[in-house]
């Protein structure tokens, strides 16, 4: 019952307090100190986190003609799950009508289910406005990238209502200035990734308003140029925030320090690319473009080709884990990486109850409580391999608007 009175106990991941936390009403009626504060057993308390790339879940694909608003259902009910409280259903590179379809799709299911708006603050289009160049164009289908529309985007955009917040393309194709300054102007972020553009290019889509580079130093070639290659121009660029993905595959635990020092904190967030299979045992599926395999490290790739990495199997939460981690970080700045950055890169709220806190008395009861389980790696940070386990969060309690949602 929602009326209910609860009480949930656990250490603030910010101040470190322990605290009693009361909900009644789906709302905080009342948060105080507690005794337990010699307990260090206690769980932390903390925010929904805020994933800005889930390709899917449960083998439910967003860019897919297959999707169901059914199927939206049961990914949005795995992010819950995973302590996710706001996302960006992420379409990746298919056929124009392909994705018009699943965004049309999505914001339906939200006119079905309007509590489930929370949890979608926009849509993320990762393509078709990509690189066809090997490695830059990553496991998106080649046939269907392609340089820019307008026309397409707007179409897109139509079909959902106005949902796509992002978009991710390569600067690589002419015009593209005058792109992101069209997308920019109604409210879409626009984010540089799957390219093989130059300096100058990437340049271009800066001053007009790019902001972010979508999981950087992913989709590359293998080999790249010495000195000035797409890679180290997004890096050295402050004015462009970096996602990264830290699942333990697809950057090492070397590079993710690396990138942390190099772009700071405060231009950092934290993404899952989470995978159609996440929650998927290892094994190989096949998908609406191709077969994929879930190693069984929980690595997934291409099927037939275990070095070509085809999104992630693991939740936003094993990054927030990971990088504490690897790049020596507090809960509470890894935490910023994954909830409040990609408020702020998408002028959301700071959190997912609109509140100045988290536990501000009369606000959303939204929060989780969980143990850290640190990686464990080889003695000088393992890329892949029997070596590395991921860490993550063992939830007690998932509290999302006023209901406990934790599976039993």
């Amino acid at each position: 019952m929602h009326d209910a009175l609860n009480t949930y106990i656990g250490r603030r991941y910010d101040t470190l307090e322990p605290v009693k936390v009361l909900v009644e009403n789906r709302r905080v009626i009342k948060v105080e100190s507690t005794s337990d504060s010699s307990d260090v057993e206690l769980p932390w308390i903390a925010p929904g986190l805020f994933d800005i790339q889930v390709n899917g879940a449960v083998g439910v694909e967003f860019s897919s003609s297959k999707l169901t608003v059914e199927g939206v259902f049961r990914a949005l009910d795995k992010v819950r799950k995973d302590g996710v409280f706001r996302c960006c259903p992420t379409l990746t590179t298919n056929a124009p009508d392909v994705m018009v379809n699943a965004a049309r799709t999505i914001a339906l299911a939200l006119q079905q289910r309007p509590e489930y708006k929370d949890l979608v603050w926009g849509i993320h289009l990762e393509g078709p406005f990509i690189s066809t160049a090997e490695g830059a164009v990553g496991a998106h289908p080649k046939k269907y990238c392609r340089p820019y529309s307008y026309e397409l985007f707007q179409e897109i955009q139509n079909a959902c209502g106005g949902l796509v917040k992002l978009l991710t393309l390569s600067p690589e194709y002419d015009g593209v200035g005058e792109f992101v300054k069209r997308l920019t102007a109604q409210g879409c972020v626009v984010a540089i990734g799957h390219t093989n553009a130059n300096a100058e290019q990437i340049n271009e889509a800066v001053l007009a308003g790019a902001t972010l580079s979508t999981h950087l130093s992913n989709a590359t070639r293998h080999l790249l140029p010495k000195w000035e290659n797409y890679f180290f121009t997004q890096l050295a660029d402050d004015r462009l925030c970096a996602s990264i993905i830290v699942d333990g595959f697809h950057i090492s635990p070397q590079l993710a320090r690396t990138i942390v020092r190099a772009k700071g904190k405060e231009r950092l967030i934290l993404i899952s690319d989470q995978s159609p299979l996440a929650g998927y045992p290892p094994g190989r599926y096949s998908m609406e473009l191709c077969d994929f395999q879930i190693q069984p490290n929980g690595k997934v790739t291409l099927a037939g080709d275990p070095n070509l990495l085809a999104c992630a199997s693991f939740p936003v939460t094993n990054c927030v884990a990971n990088v504490a981690a690897i790049a020596d970080l507090s809960l509470y700045d890894a935490f910023e990486l994954a909830a409040t950055h990609p408020a702020q890169l998408l002028n959301a709220p700071r959190f997912s109850n609109g509140a100045n806190d988290f536990l501000e008395v009369g606000a959303l009861a939204d929060f989780i409580l969980f143990r850290l389980q640190k990686p464990q790696m080889g003695p000088l940070g393992v890329l892949d391999g029997a070596s590395f386990v991921t860490g993550k969060f063992i939830f007690h309690d998932i509290v999302w608007h006023g209901e406990q949602i934790t599976e039993d």
